[in-house]
């Protein structure tokens, strides 16, 4: 029997078990995914209510410069304008609904590929051919779909629903948390984008644990990390957790004589090792102590995301000389590690649909920021 949101009612009685205290919290039963109609809800109940993360705002910088992306079902298009505002349409031409661009690059303006609609990069529309002719075509009534999107701390924000909540509240106190990295300063050097064959889930969970760095990185990073503090008590829809590093978690522990200077003004405790920050729904970042690297996970179907990778410097940083051959370490200890843990996500991925076992209890030290979302994922399709 389902309940009036399509979701079993005895699956919605194991997730409740989320929501128990620690060290009574169950992880996510398994079903959460892979099913198609768990999926189906959490579009609903989750991505059509929430801010969701579209990673750094910098990576676009001049008038026209694009980017076309797929998120819940929709390609959209996120472009800056004339007055290098940054703006988010659905790519969609609103003659007869073609797809408008694709990638990335940099326009003029937006010219649809089938009827030579044409768009201002302000979404406006400022040709369509012989409509004029039309005696009641109006052009202000054709402008391009606008989502809502924010900037906060070089982090973008975009609502897709009907009524957008407040992000403020949403985030809580995300900001005050981050102080100490200067977050809004920081220059996107790389970025990535690719498919892993998991649930976007999975994705995000493994990046937000410490318990199975010895299992899939026992030679790449997991020497590296200490056993991490509690996490913060956190007042947004999000989770956090320091812990302190032998060296820098930003490389590979073969490459750290590599290293780039630590970020300025970075004091002690936060210099000597690395935050991990998990902003619900969908994106996710380290803060280290002389880079940052993010991860944006966006389902595509309940057991295949698309993810995209960025990460950034200081502006002094990447002016230094040695910046260019020293980044490359960098870009290969997130390759490597990445490579190691989506094996392990497309394994697991695998193993969930034959396990006929109930979910099980987390580690509540190293598993801390798993434990809160399962928890805040709970709340909100319960």
């Amino acid at each position: 029997m389902k309940n009036s949101e399509g979701i079993e009612q005895k699956l919605l009685e194991r997730i409740k078990l989320c929501k128990l205290s620690p060290p009574q919290r169950r992880s996510l039963p398994f079903e959460c995914y892979w099913e198609d109609s768990v999926f189906i809800q959490e579009q609903k109940l989750i991505f059509a209510n929430q801010w969701l993360g579209l990673g750094r705002a910098d990576r676009l910088e001049l008038p026209g410069e694009y980017e076309v992306f797929e998120l819940c079902g929709q390609t959209l298009l996120l472009i800056r304008d004339q007055d290098k505002i940054l703006r988010l349409y659905a790519n969609t031409c609103r003659h007869r609904g073609t797809k408008l661009l694709d990638g990335t690059g940099q326009c003029q303006s937006i010219s649809c590929p089938f009827h030579g609609w044409t768009y201002a990069l302000d979404g406006s529309l400022k040709f369509a051919k012989t409509m004029s002719e039309n005696p009641n075509f109006d052009f202000s009534d054709y402008s391009l779909i606008e989502y809502d999107l924010k900037e906060v701390q070089g982090f973008l924000f975009a609502f897709l629903g009907n009524q957008p909540t407040d992000l403020n509240t949403q985030l809580g106190d995300f900001s005050e948390l981050h102080q100490p990295w200067s977050l809004n300063e920081l220059i996107t050097t790389r970025r990535e984008v690719f498919e892993v064959q998991c649930n976007w889930k999975a994705f995000l969970d493994v990046f937000n644990e410490y318990y199975h760095l010895n299992n899939v990185h026992p030679t790449s990073i997991n020497n590296l990390y200490c056993k991490p503090e509690e996490s913060d008590k956190t007042t947004g829809d999000y989770a956090s957790q320091f812990g302190l590093t032998a060296g820098t978690g930003a490389l590979l522990e073969a490459q750290q004589l590599n290293a780039l200077p630590k970020m300025a003004n970075l004091d002690e405790p936060w210099s000597l090792g690395a935050r991990y920050s998990w902003v619900f729904p969908n994106m996710t970042f380290a803060a280290g102590q002389e880079a940052i690297w993010v991860y944006e996970a966006n389902p595509i179907t309940s057991e295949r995301c698309q993810v995209r990778q960025s990460i950034c410097f200081p502006k002094n940083t990447t002016e230094l000389p040695d910046f260019k051959e020293k980044s490359q370490a960098y870009y290969q200890r997130l390759d490597e590690a990445l490579y190691e843990d989506i094996t392990a996500l497309e394994n697991q991925q695998k193993g969930l649909h034959n396990s006929p076992s109930l979910q099980g209890q987390f580690s509540t030290l190293m598993e801390a920021n798993v434990a809160t979302f399962a928890q805040w994922y709970a709340n909100k399709v319960i």
